[in-house]
């Protein structure tokens, strides 16, 4: 859901589903990149592989939430957003060694990334919070919880 959409809006809910339709624009960009990840990775590190198929389902059922919660919110969970990968993955040449550099570097993003989204879920759980809205205030701390776990997961991995 683009801003411009959520002007033309008068629903008093449509402040926070807007929040969510951000959100969720961020959920469907980590599905994308752990698809990604996990096909790029798959002869180099099968199991790395099917860690980051894992991650991309769970963050696809995030995704279907924020959108159930857009429409009872009163807003329109169509997409308006484009998906992008890093696409910054070569392991075609020479994948012995590119491969360990580029899972490192690609867990080191991810974690960041996890967590970004775990304080941004805090913050909606706030916000919505605020609104009264505790179901949504519940939805968003639960996948605040499991952003934190996904970075945790992560970081385990590097060590």
């Amino acid at each position: 859901m683009n801003e411009n959409y959520c002007r033309k809006q008068s629903h008093k809910n449509i402040p926070l589903a807007c929040e969510a339709a951000r959100a969720r624009a961020g959920e469907l960009n980590s599905v994308s990149e752990y698809l990604y990840l996990s096909i790029m990775f798959a002869d180099a590190y099968p199991d790395l592989s099917e860690y980051f198929e894992k991650l991309s389902m769970e963050e696809m059922h995030h995704h279907r939430a924020l959108g159930e919660l857009i429409l009872r919110l009163g807003g329109d969970p169509a997409e308006r957003s484009t998906v992008r990968n890093s696409g910054k993955i070569n392991l075609c040449q020479d994948c012995d060694s590119r491969a360990p550099v580029a899972a490192t570097r690609a867990l080191k993003n991810n974690i960041i990334d996890e967590r970004r989204a775990a304080e941004n879920y805090r913050r909606l759980a706030m916000i919505a919070e605020r609104c009264g809205d505790l179901s949504a205030a519940s939805l968003f701390s639960k996948f605040a919880a499991d952003e934190v776990k996904h970075a945790k997961e992560q970081e385990g991995m590097l060590s």
